[in-house]
């Protein structure tokens, strides 16, 4: 079975990212390339989004395990205890 493929770090999807808006803003990409660009920088910011969240998530825990009771933003499931 082959190796399973190691996912990039939260830093190099940013590198990448600033790699694609590079290109982007260059005018020199052909539209088709461009095309594909946006959809591969659209997926990539979603990866970044999630992990920002899961780590948002992952604080919010700590803060409430050192804190006590406190208040979330909409949307947080709250953590395991």
């Amino acid at each position: 079975m082959p190796a399973k493929k190691k996912q990039p770090s939260f830093e190099e999807n940013l590198e990448r990212l600033a790699d694609i808006v590079s290109q982007a803003e260059s005018g020199e990409t052909p539209l088709e390339q461009a095309i594909a660009l946006y959809k591969e920088g659209l997926a990539i910011a979603d990866i970044c989004t999630k992990t920002l969240t899961h780590y948002e998530e992952e604080i919010l825990c700590l803060q409430k395990n050192a804190l006590g009771a406190y208040e979330v933003s909409a949307g947080f499931e709250g953590c395991e205890d």
